[in-house]
């Protein structure tokens, strides 16, 4: 088990883990602004995500990455959305990646165990970047 693992999971599975994003961030609280999203385009729009920036899991300032997150970040703030909202969907997005990772059994030897710590960091890395780039693109559009 490796990060391609991890890679091809979340995309391939991003239907499911966009479903699972949704429903924790629904449940969850604190992301008001989201409950004004029609779910379905809370869907679309995770799953995108999942399926198009899986590949960069392991490259969080790759430009793909880089423009995706901050794209995000300028759409959030001409919805007029709260950042922390924003920040807080991101968080549940790292997540719901990991619990699921855990749920296909990726990490079921003492072996897998030792490995998880080290994907572990990656994927942390990777959401925390994908904060960073959100907030660059949050701050780019004038209030």
């Amino acid at each position: 088990m490796n990060m391609d693992t991890v890679i091809r999971l979340v995309e391939t599975h991003a239907d499911a883990l966009a479903d699972r994003w949704v429903d924790t961030l629904l449940r969850e609280g604190g992301v008001e602004a989201y409950l004004k999203i029609p779910r379905t385009e809370l869907f679309a729009h995770v799953r995108e995500s999942f399926r198009e920036i899986g590949a960069y899991l392991d490259q969080p300032d790759h430009p793909v990455a880089v423009q995706h997150f901050r794209e995000v970040g300028r759409i959030r703030r001409r919805e007029g959305m709260a950042l922390a909202e924003v920040v807080r969907a991101i968080q549940v997005a790292r997540k719901v990646v990991w619990r699921y990772c855990n749920e296909q059994g990726m990490f079921d030897t003492s072996l897998d165990a030792y490995r998880a710590l080290d994907l572990y960091k990656h994927v942390v890395h990777f959401y925390d970047a994908a904060v960073l780039h959100v907030i660059e693109g949050y701050e780019e559009v004038p209030e």
